[in-house]
């Protein structure tokens, strides 16, 4: 279909928009008022199983392992001091211990040096007890034997207590949380842990304390990615105003797009929250702003059309319908292709990125509707004026005539520019190969983050830790583990673990736990605390005994390792860090480990590495597939709307150049693909086209009517080039906000959009008219 006959369309629908525009205007007003009711009701998830559907192996697994051992979470202290059994650092342990179990939702059970259960030997055989139960004595003989009895037992030495005594954890366990509301639950644990540990009356000069757990680091992130989200949700809004006023220059021109943007955003989210879809709380801004800046995009296209033609004109309603029948159609095809691109991110196979495809999709699709329907009903309020005196002249500007000229350079350089342009990309396809993936914390937040700056610390301390995966071995039947043959196994399998890549050693001990370390210790005990006897006994009864003993005997943690008809156990591995690129394989090695320890029992792998482990390949995958599907979508439409294959092909390369290069650039400068980084080059991809599409509309509509490709590429670039710079610009500035984020990732995705869409500008000014000027794959031009 002819170019004109389409506009033409578009010239009638303006024309009905002004003649019905208090209709416009009331229909609207209701559907943005229903929208925005629904906002109070607004709720955000920040689920890591968001990622995970309910058929993939890690969540079945999962699901297993909280089935037989409830929850995993625990609120957990790391208290440093120069002696952690001085009788004050005691008594804190034991007091906040108190209070903590007294008023944290969930809290199930302590684990500390004041509250633990170690088997003592008596005149009747073995007593499970804390060695503190008839209080903490004074500094003197009575607490230095109980040091030396606690010092003394290998379970609790560089696992609970360093061998300095320099350090010692102190943790509480949890209840299972309901699984409708396990993140609304896991924030009251992590608000109510954080009110009581951050207490001033905990501050001492003889200790500190460094929270931690999946709870209180959850809220943690809770309130910073909160802080964040308003930051720069604020931030783009001024960006916006302060676009409108540099390009519009007119308070109808910052006022309508303003209306227009608040409206479709806000709506969107209403009537999200009306049906009871969630905000993702990490990837919420990118919706909003991407709706920001396309919005004012949109926006400027079309009242810079009007403006033009008001200016030759001076008639109102005329330039209204000119300007829409001018770009209605790149306008509407560049929302198109950009939700095309956005619902690829619905082949992720991600739930998280699944909201984000559709959120984004929806708010880009309504705020163009706003736009679109607003701009020229509200514009269409208000007198004629005279037309300009320059009105006649063919460059509407000092800067289109510009622009002319630099489309009359290009072309007289056409094949150097093109050259160079094919191998400035070339220069980046290596830096392709060099990316990486991670979902370590520390590389996403960053250490500008203050919380993330103390658990690096944390970390790097004796027996200080954040990630850990734990091996489950299922049996064929009850009572397994009751087996001396397989108890020995796992004790074999720690073993193993211990030896691993990345296991952390805190002394000369490998920070792997198990039920094993119970029976050895109860074994021990009950040999005269021979140490020669911290070993699995031989005799089936004998361990049924130990195990049976510590149960009754108020040992709290026995069931936290082992099923309750003991056929399953665990084994939990604590890591020195997290690398991505020996993190898979450890897992792997684990998982081999036990298989061979094991033959033919049900092995899996759960905890937070495994997860972080599956959704580093998840990312990997997703991307490819939404990379894929977003090219694939654009490609098909560009070919079907300009009915040309070469056309498409034309139009995709200025794209694909801007995607390889920041890709090149994350390579080079080792920047990791993780949740948000990955969205940058689909993103990207349809953000992009956007600019080639008005440029190619725009020539092949100066092909048609002056039948000169050379004319039809000047024209283009005197007419639309300020606009499409224009439009660039708004959308780094929108970026920009992210920029200046201290989150790592954020302050990534504002960076590198930025480039790449600077890129994809540069590519639109230099690859798309000379390619369109060299290879004219719109025909032959007319003869004159």
């Amino acid at each position: 279909m002819k170019l004109d006959r389409i506009n033409r369309r578009f010239a009638q629908f303006a024309a009905f928009q002004i003649k019905w525009r208090w209709v416009f205007v009331a229909a609207l007003a209701v559907f943005t008022f229903i929208g925005f009711a629904g906002l109070p009701k607004m709720t955000t998830s920040d689920n890591m199983e968001d990622w995970f559907d309910e058929y993939d192996a890690i969540q079945i697994n999962t699901d297993r392992y909280e089935a037989l051992f409830g929850n995993d979470d625990q609120v957990l202290v790391l208290i440093q001091a120069e002696d952690v059994f001085d009788p004050e650092v005691l008594a804190m342990i034991r007091d906040l211990g108190a209070e903590l179990l007294e008023k944290v939702p969930f809290a199930k059970e302590l684990r500390s040096l004041t509250d633990m259960s170690i088997s003592f030997g008596t005149e009747e055989g073995i007593e499970v007890k804390s060695p503190f139960e008839d209080g903490i004595p004074p500094a003197g003989p009575e607490l230095e034997e109980k040091r030396a009895y606690i010092m003394s037992r290998s379970s609790l030495v560089n696992m609970l207590v360093s061998d300095d005594c320099r350090e010692t954890w102190l943790a509480l366990s949890l209840y299972a949380y309901n699984e409708e509301t396990e993140i609304e639950e896991m924030y009251t644990v992590g608000e109510a842990a954080m009110s009581i540990i951050t207490d001033p009356k905990w501050q001492s000069s003889k200790y500190t304390l460094k929270p931690s757990g999946m709870a209180y680091t959850e809220w943690e992130e809770h309130l910073v990615v909160e802080d964040e989200t308003v930051k720069r949700v604020l931030g783009g809004f001024i960006v916006v105003i302060l676009c409108l006023i540099l390009f519009t220059r007119s308070l109808r021109g910052i006022v309508i797009p303003v209306l227009a943007t608040i409206g479709g955003i806000g709506s969107v989210f209403g009537y999200m929250a009306h049906l009871g879809i969630s905000a993702d709380a990490n990837m919420m801004t990118l919706p909003i702003l991407l709706a920001m800046a396309l919005s004012i995009g949109y926006a400027i296209h079309l009242i810079n059309a009007f403006k033009f033609h008001f200016r030759r004109s001076g008639k109102r309603k005329e330039a209204l319908i000119a300007a829409v029948e001018e770009t209605g159609w790149p306008i509407l095809f560049t929302a198109v292709t950009t939700i095309a691109s956005l619902i690829s991110f619905l082949f992720a196979g991600i739930g998280a990125l699944r909201w984000l495809g559709s959120a984004s999709a929806l708010a880009v699709f309504t705020v163009y509707l706003y736009v679109v329907l607003l701009v020229p009903v509200l514009f269409s309020f208000g007198k004629d004026r005279p037309p300009a005196a320059e009105a006649s002249e063919p460059g509407r500007t000092g800067v289109d005539r510009k622009f002319y000229r630099l489309g009359e350079s290009l072309i007289a350089k056409r094949i150097p520019a093109i050259i160079l342009s094919f191998l400035v990309i070339a220069l980046f396809v290596p830096g392709l190969f060099r990316m990486t993936v991670t979902m370590d914390y520390f590389s996403m937040m960053g250490k500008k983050i203050p919380y993330i700056s103390r658990l690096a610390e944390m970390i790097e301390t004796k027996i200080g830790s954040l990630y850990t995966y734990t091996v489950m071995i299922s049996g064929d039947e009850p009572d397994a583990f009751k087996d001396p043959r397989r108890m020995r196994q796992l004790d074999g399998l720690c073993e193993d673990l211990g030896k691993l890549d990345l296991t952390k050693i805190s002394g000369n001990r490998a920070r792997v736990s198990a039920v094993t370390e119970i029976v050895k210790e109860m074994n021990r005990t009950l040999n005269g605390d021979d140490p020669a006897f911290y070993t699995i006994p031989d005799d089936g009864d004998l361990l049924a005994q130990l195990l049976f003993l510590y149960e009754i005997s108020g040992g709290g943690d026995l069931f936290n390792r082992i099923s309750e008809d003991f056929s399953t156990a665990t084994v939990t591995v604590e890591l020195s860090g997290y690398d991505s690129s020996r993190i898979a394989k450890a897992i792997r090695d684990a998982e081999e480990a036990a298989r061979e320890r094991f033959p033919g029992a049900d092995v899996a792998v759960v905890g937070m590495v495994a997860s972080f482990a599956e959704m580093s390949n998840k990312i990997v995958y997703g991307l490819l597939k939404s990379f894929a599907g977003s090219f694939i979508i654009i490609f098909i439409l560009l070919a079907l709307v300009f009915g040309s294959i070469p056309v498409a092909l034309i139009g995709m390369i200025p794209n694909i150049a801007p995607v390889i290069l920041i890709g090149g650039i994350m390579g080079y400068a080792k920047i990791p693909l993780d949740m948000l980084t990955m969205t940058i080059m689909p993103m990207l991809l349809g953000i992009a086209v956007d600019d080639t599409i008005h440029f190619i509309t725009r020539i092949r509509l100066e092909l048609e009517q002056t039948g000169s490709y050379r004319q039809a590429v000047l024209n283009s670039f005197g007419k639309i080039g300020k606009t499409l710079g224009t439009t660039t610009v708004i959308l780094c500035a929108m970026f920009f906000v992210y920029a200046l984020s201290p989150m790592a990732m954020l302050f990534h995705v504002g960076t590198l959009a930025i480039i790449g869409m600077a890129a994809a500008l540069l590519a639109d000014y230099t690859l798309t008219p000379l390619l369109m000027f060299t290879l004219k794959p719109l025909g032959k031009e007319k003869s004159s």
